[in-house]
């Protein structure tokens, strides 16, 4: 049964206190009732307008999940800033993703808010087989994100030189991040498939995401860009998870249920930030 108005509207005013916070919460999440506020318009108002388009549902959601998890605004930023390395790769015999279209999602959302932390996003495009070892030796991201095609082997699909399919295969991938895992403490596999090979992480890495069957270009892109939000709001792992999962809903996208958090074992998800 979904909560009541009453109760929705005492868990606003006691979560989100001050105007600043409320206007934020309702802008990033809820986008229809946030085009409807205009200025001068009184608090009261805002929340009526927010009750009335939001589903009672997905409201309660979120206001849980800042019920659970400390709240960004009043926890320090750890450090300087996040480095996300984001290798895409696309073979050409392999179907043609608008890979270029979810780095340009995240870096907007990065950009568009007044975040506690900053996150730098460094992409590299077409990455070959050969290059993989190099580019994490010559980066050391806190985060990797591997935007492209998966298999249901648990590889991971990169160029040759010339562009055809070189598959990574798990364990050399699983091996190849045990060494190289300095900085390292989230692997995001934005790829069909990838769950497996996110559960085999989490032995080297605090978090993996993976996907459990096959994502669209606009999921993935979507919930990446919702993702990479929460944590430069200082959102801990798992609610910025969740957080991009009910973006899925939010926008209608049927693909909420794909996505998968993996976690080492003694690691709490949902209160481990991101530390530079």
């Amino acid at each position: 049964m979904p909560p009541t108005r009453s109760e929705l509207r005492a868990r606003i005013d006691r979560l989100l206190q001050s105007d600043a916070d409320f206007e934020g919460f309702v802008g990033d999440r809820f986008p229809e009732a946030s085009r409807r506020f205009t200025d001068g318009m009184d608090r009261v108002r805002k929340t009526n307008i927010l009750l009335q388009y939001a589903d009672p549902r997905l409201l309660a959601k979120h206001l849980r999940l800042l019920e659970r998890s400390p709240r960004a605004a009043t926890t320090p930023a750890e450090g300087g800033p996040i480095k996300v390395l984001f290798l895409a790769s696309n073979p050409t015999s392999t179907s043609q993703l608008d890979l270029s279209r979810e780095e340009r999602r995240i870096k907007e959302r990065l950009v568009a808010g007044k975040h506690q932390r900053v996150i730098d996003v460094v992409a590299r495009w077409a990455v070959r087989r050969s290059d993989l070892q190099r580019l994490l030796l010559e980066e050391r991201p806190h985060v990797l994100h591997f935007s492209g095609h998966g298999s249901g082997r648990s590889q991971l699909l990169f160029e040759d030189d010339d562009g055809n399919i070189a598959p990574v295969e798990a364990k050399a991938l699983v091996d190849l991040i045990g060494i190289l895992k300095h900085r390292l403490q989230l692997v995001v596999l934005n790829a069909c498939d990838t769950d497996p090979l996110a559960g085999a992480l989490v032995r080297h890495v605090a978090c993996a995401v993976g996907m459990r069957q096959a994502i669209r270009d606009e999921a993935a892109a979507a919930f990446a860009a919702a993702f990479y939000e929460a944590l430069a709001f200082n959102e801990a792992i798992e609610p910025a998870f969740r957080l991009a999962c009910i973006a899925l809903e939010i926008w209608r996208i049927p693909e909420e249920q794909t996505p998968v958090l993996r976690v080492k074992r003694g690691v709490d998800a949902m209160t481990r930030r991101l530390a530079a």
